[in-house]
């Protein structure tokens, strides 16, 4: 079983990963249309097991609890879900020294990249270790950045896949 910041992340990049590009002019907060027309499966899908993991557990923080009626429907669970995710983004993002470390963490990990792909260049490339301790610290410093509202969705995703690879490939290969 998954705890419920999991859950409200995960559901959170389903519904932003769903997202136009750009917004046509009018568009509304509702939910966003999946390949039918309708609301996003996945994304509808994991907002709903958030309330109900809320209704349970009594872990809501917005202001309109998970038994509310404006959240019944497959609308109303993008909604609670939006709701949830924005009273816990909120309560991130206040604490600014937080957001700051984790910019610098991206800024290390960055650097530290560079650094491998010179010593690969130069016929040196680092022991499968440190790159795959690399690669864990670069996933951990994108979830982070997301977590705070950086917007690095696509950065979590490419590094989570290339630590994916790392671990199951041997011997040395760049991230």
């Amino acid at each position: 079983m998954h705890d419920r910041e999991w859950v409200l992340r995960h559901a959170a990049l389903l519904d932003r990963a769903a997202l136009p590009a750009v917004a046509p002019a009018g568009a509304g907060s509702g939910a966003v249309a999946g390949p039918g027309g309708g609301p996003n499966p996945a994304a509808v899908g994991a907002a709903m097991q958030l309330r109900q993991m809320d209704r349970h557990g009594g872990t809501g923080r917005g202001p309109l609890g998970p038994d509310a009626p404006e959240w019944d429907g497959q609308d109303g669970a993008i909604g609670y879900l939006r709701q949830e995710y924005l009273a816990w983004r909120s309560g991130q993002l206040s604490d600014l020294a937080a957001v700051g470390a984790a910019m610098r963490a991206m800024s290390e990990v960055t650097d530290d990249n560079v650094r491998s792909g010179q010593a690969a260049g130069r016929g040196e490339p680092w022991p499968r270790e440190q790159l795959i301790d690399l690669a864990r610290r670069r996933v951990a410093a994108y979830a982070k950045a997301v977590d705070y509202g950086i917007d690095a969705v696509a950065d979590q995703q490419r590094a989570d896949q290339q630590l994916r690879e790392l671990e199951a490939a041997g011997g040395s290969a760049r991230p």
